[in-house]
């Protein structure tokens, strides 16, 4: 018999959608027992800050109209609704929770303004705003005797009559029945599946293919953001991604031969514009000597960058002898995963009892995220998924049942003698060249052959223990469902 927990709701992930999750649950039951499966490690703790129409000239439909053309149609219009008009309420709660964001000397707060925002809005404490809300979030998950944080990855949601049930995870070092009639993803996207990119490598997508096997949909799939300015030299600030803000403040984007990039734009275009700008420029023939392009800081008043954004400045001017040479060569990476699960307004997918928030969540972005509303849809997605898996009615669940469920998962994974880290590093070879900035259909249609190669590689040579078996199939799986998204809407376009 496999080993097996219980608890009333179930949530994947411990970042920021997670914790948001939980403390919400909190509020509704005060009887509630949680578990947050930690995964390991995410973007949370890099989240600068978040937006919210504070600026007295804007409004929630101001910015629902932002992140509506950013998305270009690609859009959830319910969603967009949502996130917009309940952004200032999350900043309410989380100074009740004692976080402290900057302000201005007449009192007013410290607004950045993103590429594709009307306003300023990035609302922060320092740089650190991710890592301060964190901080708070774990103490009281810490103090809270109902709610138990385990290391425990998930291997497969387990369902019967279409129902959620619980899941199958790797607990201390052995497999694990969990028992849950609600069960929140909030594990994150997939842009650490790249060789190149800006997150942590431990987001490799799973979430979808936990979502995908369960029943769920998804939609967007070949949609990834690319952080246009992540540092590939000097050496010491490799994979930095430098934030884009900086070009509202006096920054440019130069080629090889210091021509500017943005010469024909008025302001800063969106991120998605920017990365194809850059990897066009590369393309060209017009990037520096390490396959970037020059990313020049010294327009910033250096008095103004200091005050604003102590963290990057005491972080990057150590790095040249002079202000007035302050640059970087940079490339597009992959950063953030804009499909995702479907879900409606209040964080509820199309499978009784499974919810989702966050990254792993398809439709709030369409086309393009402006930078701040990762940081806003944790909070906003995390709260509404809470809120819904606390009022889920739930089913009566059969332990037999459950039993018999984890051990058909369990089947599915094998052993062997192979490197869990030679097949990331494989996925990453074959993401970075296929599903690049500029990738074409056959680059896209011969990365899905090399992963489909990798795919028979592992079923006759699976890794030596459990655990990264299971991270190495969903890894294959995901990038699968990325590439053949990509592969789809590119036969599309060419119709």
């Amino acid at each position: 018999m496999i080993a097996q927990l219980s608890c009333d709701v179930l949530i994947i992930g411990a970042g920021l959608a997670g914790l948001q999750a939980a403390m919400q649950i909190r509020r509704q039951q005060a009887d509630a027992q949680i578990m947050l499966a930690d995964l390991g490690g995410g973007a949370s703790t890099e989240i600068m800050g978040f937006c919210a129409p504070l600026h007295p000239d804007d409004t929630a439909d101001t910015f629902e109209q932002d992140v509506l053309r950013a998305g270009a149609g690609r859009n959830d219009r319910s969603l967009v609704h949502r996130l917009t008009h309940e952004a200032v309420m999350q900043v309410s709660e989380l100074e009740a929770l004692g976080l402290v964001f900057d302000r201005c000397a007449d009192g007013s707060y410290d607004l950045l303004q993103s590429v594709g925002s009307s306003y300023p809005r990035v609302i922060h404490q320092g740089t650190g705003t991710g890592r301060e809300i964190m901080k708070r979030y774990r103490e009281a998950v810490h103090d809270d005797p109902g709610i138990c944080l385990e290391r425990m990855p998930i291997a497969e949601l387990l369902t019967d009559a279409g129902h959620i049930i619980g899941a199958l995870g790797w607990w201390q070092d052995a497999p694990c029945a969990v028992k849950a009639p609600a069960v929140i993803l909030a594990c994150g996207g997939a842009a650490g599946l790249y060789g190149f990119s800006s997150w942590s490598k431990l987001l490799r997508g799973s979430g979808y293919v936990l979502a995908a096997r369960a029943g769920a949909t998804l939609r967007d799939m070949d949609l990834i953001q690319f952080e246009p300015t992540v540092t590939i030299y000097p050496p010491e600030l490799a994979g930095f991604p430098l934030i884009t803000t900086l070009l509202y403040e006096g920054a440019a984007l130069r080629d090889r031969d210091g021509r500017s990039l943005l010469e024909s734009f008025d302001a800063p275009p969106p991120k998605r514009v920017l990365a194809r700008l850059v990897a066009q420029a590369i393309q060209a023939g017009q990037g520096t000597d390490h396959g970037g392009v020059w990313y020049a800081l010294s327009g910033v008043d250096e008095t103004r960058f200091q005050q604003k954004y102590p963290g990057y400045y005491q972080k990057l001017r150590p790095l040249t002898a002079s202000y007035a040479v302050l640059r970087f060569e940079v490339k597009p990476a992959a950063h953030t995963t804009l499909g995702g699960v479907i879900i409606d307004a209040d964080g509820a997918t199309a499978v009784p009892g499974l919810f989702a928030a966050g990254e792993c969540v398809g439709g709030i972005h369409g086309q393009d995220r402006i930078g701040g509303n990762a940081g806003l849809e944790v909070l906003v997605f995390g709260r509404a998924a809470g809120n819904a898996a606390a009022s889920s009615p739930g089913v009566p669940i059969n332990t037999i049942t459950l039993q018999e469920r984890a051990q058909l998962a369990l089947n599915a994974f094998k052993l062997g003698q192979g490197s869990r880290d030679f097949y990331l590093t494989e996925i990453g070879t074959v993401l970075d060249q296929a599903g690049s900035v500029l990738s074409d259909h056959e680059q896209v249609s011969s990365g899905l052959m090399q992963l489909k190669r990798l795919s028979n590689m592992v079923q006759a040579d699976a890794p030596t223990h459990l655990e990264d078996s299971i991270i190495v199939l969903q890894a294959l799986q995901a990038a699968s469902i990325l590439l053949q998204a990509r592969l789809d809407a590119s036969a599309k376009h060419e119709k």
